[in-house]
């Protein structure tokens, strides 16, 4: 019996209450998906801190470039995006 006692298993989870095993096992779930949802928050947030001022992937030409429709397609939504923020942007006194 006292080999028993002396493992891993039995300090960390054999010794336990029945009560205490249900308890611990109903909270296992609520901290991996709280987890989950924490690492989605946070990748989520860093791609949209990265991709905010990219339109989206651009079709490429057969020699690696751009073709010179798709460069003023995305200067002109860029430019377009950029003149939507000016008008959500908070007037100031004295400001332009």
């Amino acid at each position: 019996m006292s080999e028993k006692k002396e493992t891993l298993w039995y300090r960390l989870w054999d010794h336990k209450s029945e009560k205490e095993k249900k308890r611990l096992r109903s909270l296992i779930p609520w901290i991996l998906y709280g987890g989950l949802i924490m690492y989605g928050i946070i990748y989520l947030s860093i791609l949209n801190t990265v991709h905010r001022y990219n339109p989206g992937p651009a079709v490429k030409s057969w020699f690696g470039g751009d073709s010179p429709e798709i460069l003023k397609a995305r200067n002109k939504e860029k430019a377009q995006q950029e003149a939507s923020y000016k008008g959500l942007r908070k007037r100031v006194a004295g400001g332009r």
